[in-house]
């Protein structure tokens, strides 16, 4: 091989370790949600390149309000599923998107943008 041909291999090796790491191995941005005094779990979510904060962690059986608010203007980003909740909503840039529901079991659920490239996850304690 010429050194051409090895600085090539080793550059696209070290892009797809900072793309593994990126989609999959990256410090997660999580938090613990408080009920407010009407007793319902809310928390604020910006979309940027992703979910943030992208683990929520909420208590069984209180009623649950996620504030989306999309801050990019990628397609992937338009739409938001809690597929084992069966709930969805479109983003639209810009604006604030509320999706309310009552989590009652307990377990972790995911959810993600149509294409599954952002990813977050809902912990109910």
């Amino acid at each position: 091989m010429t050194p051409t041909q090895i600085a090539v291999t080793i550059g696209g090796i070290a892009l797809s370790l900072l793309i593994a790491w990126f989609f999959w191995l990256a410090p997660k941005r999580k938090i613990q949600v408080s009920s407010n005094t009407s007793g319902v779990q809310e928390v604020a979510i910006t979309v940027k390149g992703g979910y943030t904060p992208d683990i929520i962690i909420v208590k069984s059986g209180q009623p649950l309000r996620m504030r989306f608010t999309r801050q990019e203007s990628s397609s992937c980003s338009e739409t938001v599923t809690f597929p084992d909740f069966n709930k969805s909503a479109k983003l639209p840039e810009g604006e604030e998107v509320i999706i309310e529901f009552t989590p009652d079991k307990t377990g972790e659920y995911g959810f993600q943008c149509l294409m599954g490239m952002l990813r977050g996850k809902l912990i109910v304690e």
